[in-house]
């Protein structure tokens, strides 16, 4: 059989052995293989060397004085160096003995078979290269470990940061316009969000509002929650600046040059919408919806209607244009908006039924954030796997706006 021999790059191997002719045999057969072998006489000395050098392989005499070999044995328990026991005597309770306390072989002496010998130092040296390898393999998962866990910690702490620049970009969950009422949820599905919803007033009777869905999850979808506030603001400001603009400001002009400020950024992202503005002077809302589903529900002198739009998604095409729709709303209505993750959990089997399911529940009365989770029983979902936003405006009577 032919032996895989190691080479002195693989190690030292010690010899502890108090018979000089033993040891001399023994290591001239090592040092003609390759290896390179240093000699001690006596277990203390040879210890004490082990604990410099930290041999690879360890050729012990279990008579060895002063230091035994199963002392040694013991002392070195746990170690990497492997351990080749030599007795003179054939005592089966001192080979047990050893080999409980981590010894990789047991020879008898004299050595007269070279080959047996060879054979043990070459298992010896395998096992150290295996458990040397296995080491220098678990400290480097380790490293990598930590180094992750590091990373995981950073990034929560961004996203936790993200997240409160989010919510900060938020407007109020609930507010009165004189009698008219906006309120909303956001449940995220990881620390950020890429639902998104705003409103604002734009008149003494108007109100400007939208529900968008960014696609993806994530840093990447919120980031561009961001641009979106920013989009509203300049409305905003625009409206300040020249009241008479918000007949301007009509949801397929804003959903149009938000698509022109999105296009040429690049970020692969996109975004279903649907922006509404209320007149309550002229009882009309007038929406546009950019890719929306599931329709919003409006309920208006006793009547349930599914908005439904045919925009193309805002941020995907160059050169899109957008239509608006307009509604009567009487003098009292209410909206309900959902962006599509509430479709994720619920039961129904189908996007139709769930679609009704929805028409059902606004219809028979479930107007405002703590019934439409109720119903949706959205309580039990300690995690859910997309974003879910729902909003609703709705109005007891015609008034003017306060706020």
């Amino acid at each position: 059989m032919k032996l895989t021999q190691h080479s002195k790059q693989d190690g030292v191997i010690l010899i502890i052995d108090h018979e000089p002719d033993q040891r001399t045999a023994v290591a001239a057969w090592l040092c003609r293989e390759g290896y390179q072998v240093h000699i001690e006489s006596s277990g203390l000395s040879g210890l004490e060397y082990w604990r410099k050098e930290q041999p690879a392989v360890l050729i012990c005499d279990l008579a060895a004085p002063g230091v035994d070999g199963l002392s040694i044995l013991k002392a070195i328990a746990g170690a990497e160096t492997q351990v080749i026991i030599l007795s003179r005597a054939e005592d089966m309770d001192s080979v047990l003995a050893a080999l409980r306390l981590g010894a990789a072989d047991y020879l008898l002496k004299p050595i007269k078979d070279r080959t047996m010998l060879l054979h043990a130092v070459n298992r010896a040296f395998e096992e150290h290269h295996l458990i040397r390898e296995n080491r220098l393999y678990r400290e480097a998962l380790e490293a990598k470990n930590r180094e992750l866990n590091d990373s995981l910690r950073l990034l929560k702490e961004d996203q936790e940061a993200g997240r409160a620049v989010q919510l900060k970009m938020l407007p109020e969950p609930s507010k009165d316009y004189g009698n008219v009422h906006i309120e909303y949820t956001i449940i995220p599905s990881l620390y950020l969000s890429g639902d998104f919803v705003d409103y604002f007033r734009l008149g003494p009777k108007q109100i400007g509002f939208y529900l968008a869905d960014v696609s993806g999850h994530g840093a990447s979808s919120a980031f561009v929650t961001v641009l979106l506030k920013n989009m509203a603001n300049r409305i905003k400001q625009r409206y300040r600046e020249d009241f008479s603009s918000v007949k301007a400001l009509l949801p397929a002009d804003v959903l149009k040059r938000s698509n022109e400020e999105l296009i040429p950024l690049g970020l692969g992202k996109h975004l279903a919408i649907f922006c509404g503005l209320i007149d309550l002077d002229e009882k009309r809302l007038v929406y546009c919806s950019a890719a929306h589903f599931p329709p919003p529900v409006l309920v208006t002198n006793g009547k349930v209607t599914a908005l439904e739009g045919k925009g193309l998604p805002v941020g995907l095409f160059e050169d899109v244009s957008y239509e608006n729709q307009e509604v009567s709303i009487g003098d009292t209505f209410e909206l309900v908006m959902f962006s599509d993750g509430i479709l994720e959990v619920m039961p129904e089997p189908s996007v139709a039924e769930k679609e009704r399911r929805l028409m059902e529940i606004v219809g028979k009365g479930a107007h405002n954030i703590a019934q439409l989770r109720d119903h949706l029983e959205l309580q039990k979902h300690l995690a859910v796997p997309d974003d879910i936003a729902i909003m609703t405006v709705s109005c007891r009577a015609v008034t003017h706006l306060h706020g």
